[in-house]
């Protein structure tokens, strides 16, 4: 495998425990456009973006490799904050499949189970709007009319909930390795009541983010959509998560058991505690 030169530690075996974070002094800022930044801090950031971008043509396990590749992000941001992030490998490709299994899994549940009422009210609609055409009722239109925006409303709100509560539990999955451990519903409840706020807000800044540069995306034949994917769900993501879980920690929170981190040298500091000076960029 072709070493990493950016991230990379010399050959040899690594079993690095895992030791809870040091206590914040201070509530960290959240900082939402260095998260947009933070991909192109590695000089080889370009062949990421290309290897990563051209996974999302495999059917059906592209979302867990993307699951795979962010999660490790995630955990080398969140145990080393100062090093460079893991390059997107080709070679650590079952290494994302399993990695990203079971939050894939959990994301893909939760988003069926939600689909339902999303499915039914879209084809009450459907119903209302059907209904007022053939009616010559007025009250029916006007019930189409407030009807229709109201079940919108619901639906976004509804979805808009979705997308924060599932950030808890797939960046638990994630890193845990653990199923048993994955559905610790008080750690779940407590990591939303002190960073709910945060972790909507995130959301709703990516969302914006993602709407401006699809833009760009549908112009290049909708083939530049695919690494704007992978540039939002995966890295950028990926440093929101690991920002949400310092802040979580800094306001008290239960710091997630990770396991020992036993990773291949490309990707490990020489030593533990220290870290590889960053390269010039």
């Amino acid at each position: 495998m072709p070493p990493d030169s950016y991230s990379s530690a010399p050959s040899g075996s690594y079993d690095i425990p895992a030791e809870p974070l040091p206590d914040e002094q201070t509530e960290p800022r959240p900082q939402y456009f260095a998260a947009l930044s933070y991909f192109f801090e590695h000089p080889d950031w370009a062949m990421t973006l290309l290897l990563g971008s051209l996974c999302f043509f495999i059917p059906v396990i592209n979302t867990m490799i993307l699951f795979g590749y962010r999660y490790e992000i995630v955990e080398m941001k969140v145990r080393f904050p100062d090093q460079l992030y893991p390059k997107f490998d080709i070679s650590r490709f079952s290494q994302y499949l399993v990695r990203g299994l079971m939050p894939f899994l959990i994301d893909f549940l939760i988003q069926f189970v939600i689909n339902i009422p999303i499915q039914l009210s879209i084809w009450m609609m459907i119903g209302l709007v059907a209904t007022a055409g053939n009616s010559q009722s007025q009250l029916m239109v006007v019930v189409a009319g407030v009807g229709v925006p109201l079940i919108i409303l619901v639906d976004i709100v509804l979805l808009t909930i979705l997308q924060t509560v599932l950030v808890p539990v797939t960046f638990r999955a994630g890193l845990i390795h653990d199923f048993s451990q994955t559905f610790k519903f008080p750690w779940i409840k407590d990591f939303l009541l002190k960073v709910g706020l945060q972790t909507l807000l995130f959301n709703l800044f990516l969302f914006a983010v993602g709407s401006v540069l699809v833009i760009p995306g549908y112009l290049a034949c909708c083939i530049g959509i695919v690494p704007v994917m992978f540039f939002l769900l995966g890295p950028a993501l990926a440093h929101y998560h690991a920002q949400l879980y310092r802040l979580y920690l800094a306001r008290g929170g239960e710091p997630i058991p990770l396991k020992p981190l036993q990773m291949e040298p490309a990707y490990m500091p020489p030593a533990h505690g220290s870290l590889p000076p960053r390269p010039p960029v």
